[in-house]
């Protein structure tokens, strides 16, 4: 009879162990759950940011390039009005 009341005493001893560790277990998924959410809301930030400046770099690499090409024509301009002063002085 002692055997069957230690054997019912080490029976229940391991169902409270695992109910303890199904416990440990729930709280940890639980952590592991909120912990993806945030780590997706941060993502999902993180996206919305390297979008929003993926579009202000191209603006201003066209707003760049736009001063480079008003700037080369400026140039040309120039030259070209240095050129035609310096034959009409020497027409002059």
């Amino acid at each position: 009879m002692r055997d069957v009341e230690a054997e019912l005493e080490a029976e229940q001893r391991r169902g409270r162990d695992v109910i303890a560790e199904n416990r440990k277990l729930a709280r940890l998924l639980q952590e592991l759950r909120a912990q993806a959410d945030e780590d997706h809301r941060v993502a999902t930030e993180l996206t919305d940011t390297v979008n929003t400046l993926t579009l202000k770099i191209n603006t201003l690499k066209r707003q760049l390039l736009e001063a480079v090409r008003q700037l080369a024509s400026n140039h040309s301009t120039i030259i070209l009005f240095i050129i035609q002063s310096r034959t009409t002085k020497n027409y002059i």
